[in-house]
């Protein structure tokens, strides 16, 4: 068996270095998928939790829209919630 020249050890370093950055692409990418969905969990839960509280304590549902007329700044997003557009 003939022996590799260091021009031919050195292609496979290289490809073996590509695939190495493609497999920890893919995991990366599943990882920040993953760490989306905990998220919008978190996000979904926690905004339900608000939302029922707000429905039997005017005082905390007061407080919740004066937090959003004051943070929400997205237009679409205001207007979905039922705020008055930003003043510009």
């Amino acid at each position: 068996m003939a022996r590799k020249t260091d021009e031919q050890r050195l292609q496979e370093l290289e490809q073996a270095r590509k695939q190495l950055a493609e497999r920890e692409k893919a995991i990366k990418a599943r990882l920040r998928s993953k760490d989306r969905k905990i998220r919008n969990r978190r996000i979904a839960i926690i905004g339900s939790v608000v939302e029922a509280h707000a429905q039997h304590d005017a005082q905390f549902a007061d407080l919740l829209w004066t937090i959003l007329k004051n943070r929400v700044t997205r237009d679409a997003d205001r207007e979905f919630l039922g705020l008055p557009p930003n003043k510009k």
